[in-house]
């Protein structure tokens, strides 16, 4: 049975910020500036969710009591501002799947969480045994949803880092998953991102580019000089 605690202040020393369970994963200093400066001016707005030790699968640092469920950007933060406690909602009997569950709905609910860390956290629930439905329906989502962000962890490390910046949409990551070889993988970005850079939109990787039948193949030097001589010898005087 899980429990919610009013609101307490913990210090920050006894709440663990584990970076591999937040879908997140690690938050540095640089990244809640602006945050760290809003709540100097304007205090905190929610509190943080933590759990208590005793619920966390495996052991924590010394001297913590309590893991972060939610709510590590706001932990970050208050590090930044070198405060001593911080407001934090104490959640108990939470499994390790539902603690999970709760810092990816929570996550999922700020338009800056990327494609790949939505990818990698949906993973962490298939590893504990829910299947594409449960995750969807769970999540609020679509099967499709979530099918994309497995196949986008079946493609090449620095694709899905491409993915993660936002240069790729869900269904050009569909397109490029079913291409299946490497090569023609690579080649797909490489065309989306010029097609970016020239104003394209909506391209379809999934075929290959036709080339242009108006545009004027360029010959090179040594074909130039063959149909030269070759002129020189049918009309039989030189260019002079």
């Amino acid at each position: 049975m899980t429990e919610t605690y009013g609101v307490q202040e913990i210090k920050l020393t006894r709440i663990y910020n584990d970076s591999k369970f937040n879908c997140r994963g690690a938050i540095l200093p640089m990244d809640v500036v602006d945050l760290a400066k809003d709540i100097e001016a304007n205090g905190l707005q929610f509190p943080i969710a933590v759990q208590p030790a005793v619920d966390v699968d495996g052991d924590l640092p010394d001297g913590s009591d309590f893991r972060i469920v939610a709510g590590h950007r706001r932990y970050t933060a208050f590090k930044v501002l070198k405060r001593i406690t911080i407001p934090a909602m104490i959640k108990t009997g939470y499994s390790e799947l539902k603690a999970r569950l709760v810092n990816l709905s929570e996550n999922l609910k700020r338009v800056d969480l990327n494609i790949l860390q939505e990818a990698r956290a949906v993973k962490r629930l298939r590893d504990f045994g829910m299947i594409q439905e449960t995750i969807a329906s769970t999540l609020g989502m679509s099967r499709g949803w979530v099918q994309v962000r497995f196949k986008l962890l079946d493609l090449p490390k620095d694709i899905q880092e491409v993915a993660a910046a936002g240069v790729l949409n869900q269904y050009q990551i569909r397109q490029i998953s079913d291409l299946k070889e490497p090569a023609r993988q690579y080649e797909a970005v490489r065309r989306i991102k010029d097609a970016r850079l020239s104003g394209e939109k909506n391209i379809d990787v999934g075929k290959k580019p036709q080339e242009d039948p108006f545009k004027k193949k360029r010959q090179s030097k040594g074909s130039v000089q063959d149909m030269m001589d070759h002129m020189i010898k049918t009309i039989g005087y030189g260019l002079h």
